[in-house]
């Protein structure tokens, strides 16, 4: 088996580059280093104050949190080794390890947790889904931690995994006002995790050497572990064929095709579950054309999406009919589809008050996509699809920063969008339909400008069940709704896959994939 070398990696990124010097400082030996590639760049490495893939897979590294999750999305003991609910559903208690320490060798207590839990609620972008029914964290000794909640919150576990709740040094973090402008979030760090941080380049790399005195055995684990930052996927998918990385992610779908014809080399057929990535056309429902569910619902029966999965995404994406991932457990297999029909269509916007003009048009939108999200080529064939109604379509495509600042100003007509689920309805659904969450200038709020209030009391009413089944009732009546009034029209859900060397051993191929720590992750035979 070709192992990585820096040579050769060095080489193949200079002929991208033109001229960027080494990657990677020394010649990994077998097991002792383990590379992971990435076009992601982090703004920083702290998860508490940041969300997101880049900042999220390093946090994972450097700190642990209180609970994992399996496959099957069942939290496991991580810092927590149990944890109580009381029967009410309104207090949480959890029952840390004893002996964990943070990467400066202080322990790691309840008012470590307590700090950490505050710091997510307050500062990071999610805080308000996280830890909205959190009215008070107690510590009373250093290893249990109970949390006290206005109702029950059953997402609660999801916010303690290592995407959400990294457990910061309260006595390195707390001595300023904020955590999300600490000069350690990006040097110095002080982390909790298996591996620590040793050199951060940004834009080029992050090296993390194991920690030895993490609290689970790690003794197979490799010694250091690498984050290449390469240009695109293609060149990553290149340093993987040719033994230069050991693994890398995407979601392209003719690249995974590609990968799956290598020899050495693995695509993951799970993972990323909990992500729950979503392609869609999201509608700006106070448009003067668009404020009507029969045009948007016109709009959907006039997209080939059939076409866009088998043919242009080679069917390694799957159809997504409403705002809950098919990968999730409350996913309602039964949702209405919206199938192509032309003449449905068109029957719709003739209802709505738009009959075709003698040249054939109906009216005209504009469709805004960003070219940092992937979905050019979606835009173009929707643009297409449309004239055949007579609706005239203008794409526009710009940087991400432009698109964001357009689109969540409501300056827009339609756009599309690649929105994650993030494990719980709670944390990733609900934000992009609620009322309250029609936040001007906020990207991935309610963009759309959609207030239902019957969707609301669903939404309310589905976070605190404590009854999965409830739980699930609640959810189903919420696709149902959305599905019919249509603020955004889901088109695919994409399939993340790591893809790896076939001597990487235990590839994190769980429901948050490479957001969880590497513990079991080895290479070599």
């Amino acid at each position: 088996m070709k192992k990585p070398h820096v040579s050769a990696l060095a080489a193949l990124v200079a002929i991208s580059l033109s001229a960027c010097g080494s990657l990677v400082s020394q010649a990994p030996s077998d097991g002792e280093v383990f590379i992971y590639a990435t076009t992601e760049v982090p703004r920083h490495l702290n998860p508490a104050v940041q969300s997101g893939l880049a900042t999220a897979t390093p946090g994972a590294q450097l700190f642990a949190s209180p609970v994992r999750f399996d496959d099957s999305y069942e939290p496991i003991p991580y810092l927590a080794e149990s944890w109580d609910v009381s029967e009410d559903g309104e207090t949480v208690t959890l029952h840390l390890v004893e002996g964990a320490l943070f990467h400066d060798g202080q322990p790691i207590t309840a008012d470590d947790v307590k700090f950490s839990l505050n710091v997510v609620k307050n500062e990071h972008p999610f805080g308000r889904s996280l830890y909205g029914p959190v009215e008070s964290v107690d510590t009373p000794d250093p290893h249990t931690v109970i949390i006290n909640l206005s109702r029950p919150h059953p997402a609660l576990m999801i916010a303690m995994s290592p995407p959400f709740l990294p457990v910061l040094p309260e006595h390195v973090y707390g001595v300023d006002d904020t955590v999300a402008d600490h000069p350690q979030n990006s040097r110095d760090v002080v982390g909790s995790g298996p591996y620590k941080l040793a050199d951060y380049q940004q834009g080029q790399r992050i090296t993390l050497e194991k920690f030895d005195d993490f609290f689970i055995s790690n003794s197979a684990t490799p010694e250091t572990l690498i984050i290449e930052t390469l240009p695109d996927e293609n060149t990553m998918a290149l340093a993987l064929e040719t033994g230069e990385i050991h693994m890398m992610v995407t979601f392209e779908p003719t690249l995974i095709e590609r990968l799956r014809g290598i020899d050495g080399v693995t695509v993951a057929e799970a993972g990323y579950e909990a992500l729950g990535p979503i392609n869609w056309l999201e509608f700006n429902t106070k448009n003067e054309v668009l404020d009507d569910k029969r045009v948007r619902q016109a709009i959907a029966y006039a997209i080939d999406t059939d076409y866009l999965i088998e043919q242009m995404h080679k069917g390694v994406s799957q159809e997504a009919p409403g705002p809950i991932h098919p990968s999730s457990p409350y996913f309602f297999k039964e949702i209405k589809r919206y199938e192509r029909d032309l003449e449905k269509a068109e029957e719709l916007l003739d209802q709505a008050g738009y009959p075709e003009s003698p040249d054939g048009t109906r009216f005209r939108l504009t469709l805004d996509w960003t070219s940092a999200g992937g979905v050019g080529d979606l835009a173009e064939i929707i643009k297409a699809n449309l004239a055949e109604v007579g609706i005239i379509v203008t794409t526009r495509s710009q940087d991400f920063p432009t698109w964001a600042t357009r689109v969540s100003n409501y300056e827009y007509d339609m756009t599309m969008d690649n929105v994650w689920n993030w494990g719980d309805p709670v944390v990733g659904v609900e934000r992009t339909y609620r009322c309250d969450n029609i936040v001007e200038g906020v990207v991935w709020s309610n963009m759309s400008q959609y207030c239902n209030p019957e969707v609301d009391s669903l939404f309310e009413a589905a976070a605190s069940a404590t009854d999965e089944g409830q739980r699930a009732d609640r959810y189903q009546q919420v696709q149902e709704v959305l599905v019919d009034d249509l603020p955004v029209y889901w088109i695919e859900s994409l399939a993340f896959r790591n893809t790896y060397r076939d001597d990487v051993r235990n590839a994190p191929n769980g429901i948050f994939g490479v957001m969880s720590p590497m513990l079991e992750t080895t290479v070599g035979e």
